[in-house]
């Protein structure tokens, strides 16, 4: 049996067809976001239907800042991974450009109006300066008959009354075109934002065995995200437990907007290196306190500049708003745009570098300018783009001049929030998580949303008052915490409320505390001390070649709460450097006496409502020639 060529043909193209790789845009839905410290791993879900064959999956809209290599593609089943290739996507496509493009187009047919408007107000004006000065007809040695003189006159004031209304009509126009060009700036800035706003586009090729519905779970890592731990510390009197409320401040402007999705907060840095450190050699006599194998934490933010907000207006030349000016953290996708007023409020994100902390201001038909970020408030007066309109001008007058096509920046801003939540928390052998209950909304736009997580009640907390009052005389009251190792603490900074009155502010730093940590409420005046010296006891006497004083102190404590104290004073005694000199008669009944550094301690509980009093003397023998030092 013969088979002809065209069968073969045939059949080699069927069998090329069904094997050829097809390409299809995949959509996706974010469901889930873990949140580091800093960073944050976004889990995306994706629901497709491939045929058997080779497939070339494309997803759009990812962040343009997320890390390359932590993409990751799970529940592949029948599939085969064969490459995944990541590449930026600048969003030029869609009915948002087609809208930009004609605003575009509007915006120069605009500068051309008001480049030939401006041309006109010369030309008028050099007229009318030409008329004034030929004012003085005929010359000095030429007369001019009556009837020549009267029709010079008309033609002047005719002609002068027709070049005054044109330049009035003129300026009328200069200022239509120009708050025509300002009404398509302020369409056009959020519009021009989008279109530059940096996504990643990840192209994935795969391999299906067979026909069917397939589910996929794609994750990244990306960098422009984080959460930072705070505290509420709340003492509402000496007689209830220390309440503990934990909260996290959470921003991101990754350019992704997470919209009710699973949020998780963890306590793990995946930027840490998993790597057991290896011994180096010591030796003796050199420095052994393990810091040369510490890395620098990348994770706290205690060091956080204060400038998390800034506000401002932006006008023009002649100190007028200009609505619609974008306004945008260089390098980032966080910006805004200005009111009406040319007001505008813009959130700083609390880890953004250094370098990164200057703001762009541009508006179209205006030079852009550049600020960095020193100070809460930044005004700007930005200058009309003259080299722009020169060469529309040329465009103008019939030539084929440059268009001009500026690129500004802009994105509404969305109000932050705070929110009461019951997480879920879960301890890892490394790390703390936080889950939260409830689908949760964080958009890109660098403001810090806050959560409360959960709130502990310190059973056995207990607090102290503390008095030096040879240095200070007011008592601080310190709350005390046992147990703190077992409550997942993190660094941040704590707020201090004392009776349901805020205090101040302290930072827990749980590295470096101790056995009991300890927070300090500050001064109470309800609890008073007072230190004064005895004058009836103290004396001085000359003894031959030496003097001897004697010194009495009187330490008045005095507790107005409707419930006892817990109270430590502390003093001290001098210490003599010289064998010359003798410190003798010491007296400080019930004080703890530390003899090497001379120090005192008394630790008593005061009932409410009464005083008590503390004594302290001593007597010092030094020579007539004075303090004598040596051994």
């Amino acid at each position: 049996m013969r088979i002809s060529s065209a069968c073969i043909v045939l059949a080699t193209f069927l069998s090329f067809q069904a094997f050829a790789q097809k390409t299809q845009v995949v959509n996706s839905s974010i469901r889930q976001v873990t949140m580091y410290r800093n960073g944050a791993e976004v889990t995306r879900d994706i629901s497709v239907t491939l045929d058997e064959g080779m497939h070339e999956l494309v997803f759009k809209g990812m962040s343009g800042s997320l890390d390359k290599e932590s993409i990751r593609l799970s529940g592949l089943a029948d599939l085969t991974v064969l490459s995944v290739l990541p590449k930026m996507n600048y969003n030029q496509e869609g009915e948002k450009l087609k809208t930009m493009k004609q605003l575009e187009a509007r915006s120069e047919a605009f500068k051309e109006k008001l480049a030939f408007e401006h041309g006109m107000e010369q030309i008028y004006k050099q007229e009318e300066e030409m008329l004034i000065k030929n004012q003085q007809l005929g010359g000095d040695k030429v007369a001019m008959k009556t009837l020549e003189l009267k029709e010079a006159v008309e033609f002047q004031r005719k002609r002068l009354i027709e070049v005054l209304q044109k330049k009035l009509e003129t300026t009328n126009n200069i200022k239509k075109w120009d708050d025509s060009l300002k009404a398509i700036g302020k369409e056009l800035s959020p519009l021009i934002t989008d279109s530059q706003k940096g996504t990643m586009e990840i192209v994935v090729t795969v391999s299906a065995k067979k026909t069917a519905q397939v589910k996929l779970e794609l994750s990244y890592y990306l960098a422009d995200a984080g959460w930072y731990p705070s505290y509420d510390a709340k003492l509402t009197d000496l007689s209830t437990s220390l309440s503990l409320q934990f909260k996290a401040g959470m921003y991101q402007y990754s350019g992704e907007d997470w919209k009710k999705v699973k949020l998780i907060l963890s306590s793990a840095n995946p930027k840490d290196k998993m790597l057991v450190p290896e011994l180096k050699t010591w030796y003796w006599g050199s420095p052994n306190d393990y810091s040369q194998y510490q890395a620098v934490s990348t994770d706290d933010l205690s060091g956080n500049n204060s400038i998390t907000e800034v506000s401002g207006f932006v006008k023009d030349e002649q100190n007028g708003s200009i609505p619609g000016a974008a306004v945008i953290i260089t390098g980032t996708n966080v910006g805004t745009t200005t009111d009406v007023n040319g007001f505008y409020q813009l959130s700083i994100p609390v880890n953004l570098p250094a370098k990164q902390r200057q703001l762009t201001f541009a508006f179209v038909g205006y030079v852009s300018q550049s600020h960095v970020i020193t100070e809460r408030r930044i005004d700007i007066n930005l200058q009309p783009d003259v080299k722009a309109l020169q060469e529309v001008a040329v465009v103008g007058y019939g030539g084929k001049g440059k268009k001009i096509a500026s690129r500004v920046a802009g994105m509404s801003m969305a109000q932050g929030a705070s929110i009461g939540l019951n997480t879920n928390e879960k301890e890892a052998l490394t790390s703390v998580t936080y889950e939260i209950p409830v689908a949760y909304t964080l958009l890109s736009d660098g403001k810090t949303y806050t959560a409360d997580l959960k709130t502990e009640q310190i059973s056995d907390s207990y607090y102290e008052y503390l008095a030096v009052p040879k240095v200070r005389q007011e008592m601080f009251l310190n709350a005390y915490l046992p147990s703190w190792a077992n409550l997942s603490l993190l660094p941040g900074d704590v707020n201090l409320y004392l009776e349901n009155s805020y205090v101040g502010k302290t930072r827990l730093d749980p590295a470096n505390a101790q056995d009991t940590l300890s927070l300090s409420f500050g001064v109470d005046k309800s609890v008073s001390v007072r230190r004064e010296q005895v004058k009836s006891y103290t004396k001085r006497q000359f003894l031959g070649s030496n003097v001897t004083e004697n010194r009495s102190y009187r330490i008045a404590l005095r507790n107005t709460k409707k419930v006892p104290v817990r109270i430590v004073v502390k003093d001290q005694y001098p210490l003599a450097r010289s064998k010359d000199v003798e410190v003798f008669d010491k007296s400080a009944q019930d004080a703890k006496v530390d003899e090497n550094t001379g120090e005192l301690t008394w630790n008593l509980s005061l009932p409410a409502g009464e005083s008590k009093e503390l004594n302290l003397r001593y007597s010092v023998k030094y020579p007539k020639s004075g303090y004598v030092t040596g051994e």
